[in-house]
Parts: C-alpha cells; sequence; structure tokens
C-alpha cells in the first residue's frame, strides 16, 4: 500500500481517545491529529503531529442556546477550511463527534476516502452524528453488534479482549474525574456528601471539568493533562467517573474499582442519555459498578471494595485490518 496523508479527526475527550487506538494503522502513514485543544488534545499534540478547530457539537442548541451555536459552527466551519486546503488529507478517519463534521463533509466533497467509526459509547442507538456521517463514509464501522441491523452501511468491528484486572499497588485515594464536555457537579456533591457521613474515607481527587464546584476535603482540579490523569488512577484504589467511554476504559486499565454514573440530560448535564445505554453495557460485563445517584454510589462504593475487577483492552489491530482492507479494495467481513 502506497504512503497516504492520514487525517484522524474527533472531538476532545473519549471521541479523542478512542480515535487514538488508530495509531498502528496510521504511523504507516503520514498522519496528524484534527481536535480540540483539550487538555488531552494538548497533551497529544507534544508527541504528535496536530492541528485544532473550536469546540462544536450539535448539542449546543440546547445548552448554550441557537446563536453560541452558530457562531461555533462557522467558526469550525472556516478552521476546517483553512486546515484542509493546508493538509490536504488523502483519508479521513473519525470517531466523531461535531468538531469532525466539516472535515468530514470537505473530504467527502473533495473525493477522499472517509472512514466512520460510531463511537463506542453507542450501544443500542446509532447516534445522531452518527446518521448523519453515514452519508459520507466509505467504510462505516460500528463497535456494538446490535448497531449492524441499525444502518445498511454498518459494518461490526469487535475491538474488546478482557482479562482479570492487573495488580497494581494502590494507595488509600479515590479519584473522580467529569471529562471534558460538561460540569457534573451531581457527582462531585454525592462523592463530598458521602465524605461527610463518613462513607468515603480515602484521600480524595477530583477532576472537575468548567465548573467553580470546590468542596471541602477534596483536591480539586479543573482540568489535567493527560499524564497527571494516568498518574491518579494508577494510584488510586477507587475511580468514580461520568458514563464516557475513555473515562471508563482509562480507570479500567489502571485497576481501579470503577464506578460510573451516567450524565442525565432531564438535569442538563448531557446532549442525551447515551451514557445509560453504555454504563449498563459495561455493567453487565463485570467491568463497571454502576451509580445513579447519591444513594446508589453509596451502595457502589462498598461493593466497589468488595469486587474483585475484571479489565478490558481495546485491540488497535482489530480496526487496522478493516482499514487496510478497506484502502486495498477488500470487502468488509464482519468480526
Amino acid at each position: 500500500m502506497k504512503k497516504l496523508r492520514v487525517c484522524l479527526a474527533a472531538s476532545g475527550g473519549g471521541h479523542l481517545r478512542q480515535l487514538v487506538q488508530m495509531l498502528p494503522f496510521a504511523r504507516k502513514h503520514d498522519y496528524y491529529f484534527l481536535t480540540e485543544a483539550t487538555p488531552l488534545g494538548l497533551s497529544l499534540a507534544s508527541d504528535h503531529p496536530a492541528r485544532f478547530v473550536p469546540h462544536f457539537a450539535f448539542g449546543q442548541r440546547e445548552t448554550d442556546g441557537f446563536l453560541k451555536f452558530a457562531w461555533a459552527g462557522i467558526s469550525n466551519f472556516f478552521a476546517s477550511i483553512w486546515h484542509f486546503i493546508v493538509m490536504r488529507p488523502d483519508v479521513v478517519i473519525s470517531t466523531g463527534a461535531g468538531a469532525a463534521f466539516f472535515t468530514l463533509v470537505l473530504a467527502w466533497m473533495t473525493r477522499r476516502k472517509v472512514i466512520y467509526i460510531e463511537s463506542i459509547a453507542r450501544v443500542e442507538s446509532i447516534s445522531m452524528f452518527g446518521k448523519l456521517s453515514a452519508r459520507f463514509a466509505d467504510l462505516y464501522l460500528v463497535q456494538w453488534p446490535g448497531l449492524v441491523s441499525q444502518h445498511p452501511k454498518a459494518v461490526y468491528c469487535n475491538p474488546f479482549c478482557q482479562s482479570e484486572a492487573p495488580a497494581h499497588e494502590k494507595a488509600h485515594k479515590l479519584f473522580a474525574t467529569v471529562g471534558t464536555v460538561l460540569p457534573f457537579d451531581r457527582m462531585i456533591s454525592s462523592v463530598h456528601q458521602l465524605m461527610q457521613e463518613g462513607v468515603i474515607t480515602e484521600t480524595v481527587v477530583a477532576q472537575t471539568g468548567e465548573s467553580d464546584i470546590a468542596p471541602e476535603g477534596i483536591e480539586v482540579h479543573k482540568t489535567l493533562p493527560q499524564d497527571a490523569m494516568d498518574r491518579h488512577l494508577k494510584e488510586s484504589a477507587i475511580a468514580i467517573v461520568h458514563g464516557g467511554s475513555g473515562s471508563m476504559l482509562g480507570a479500567i486499565r489502571a485497576g481501579c474499582a470503577v464506578i460510573a454514573m451516567p450524565r442525565r440530560h432531564d438535569m442538563g448535564e448531557h446532549y442525551d442519555d447515551h451514557q445509560f445505554e453504555l454504563v449498563g453495557a459495561f455493567r453487565d460485563q463485570g467491568l463497571v459498578f454502576e451509580a445513579r445517584d447519591v444513594d446508589s454510589l453509596r451502595e457502589a462504593i462498598k461493593a466497589a471494595r468488595a469486587g474483585k475487577g475484571k479489565s478490558v483492552e481495546i485491540d488497535p489491530n482489530a480496526y487496522a485490518r478493516f482499514i487496510e482492507g478497506f484502502l486495498e479494495g477488500k470487502a468488509p467481513v464482519q468480526s
């Protein structure tokens, strides 16, 4: 296969963490990341070629209002055009979401190859971004078998490898992370309440996102670079995370007992309720304990201390085999 210029395009957070799994394929080519200037994006840029575009998400219409949504879209659109003119990619691979949309459209319009990988967070239903992107995708991969029947282009790629949780020396420490999408004060407040009740006795460190919440007794960081996140997870016996795929997988790999709290759309914590699907799927595989409110969090902490965890790894070669086969003209085979 000839060397190609490959654009790895994704929004910050979990979408970008999933896209990092494409590196075994991308390193064979002239690759770069196109993402947002989040802590993860900036951290990646120190080791990999990267370009940044402004944040844009379709859900901003509800959370920020139409004017901010429109301005974000316009800013991202022109930044995407400039990026495309300068970089001229041959292939665009994306895991979503909004920040990568105009790059996918430009690739389709200029007859570049477009590969879209539906978010691992989508278990039972295809995302709105996935439905929009399917029109432009030459190869459309989904990561849960239940999605194959939902779109005629969908091809199932199973990237999961399960094993026993790795044994790490752990401190008497709990790490809580809300991710990068939106504030999740309800989760941090629940942790603080259980500290006051004496349920949580560990030293608590929390990554709180763009929020002013700073409960007494918690070491609070709005954002953390990736190496600091990894260090806190490796040291912590328990991790309480929002229901994002990147946060859950990172905590599982670090050998934490993982408690996942899905964000609620009706409380303005996310654009929809897809985190309930993903947390439920991970819970059913024995990978996380689920907590939906402070009462179930109390019980989940007790179960996490008593339970023996599993680990799950993503096999990057699973994606690489599909992508390389597609670019070589081979018909994709369901895994």
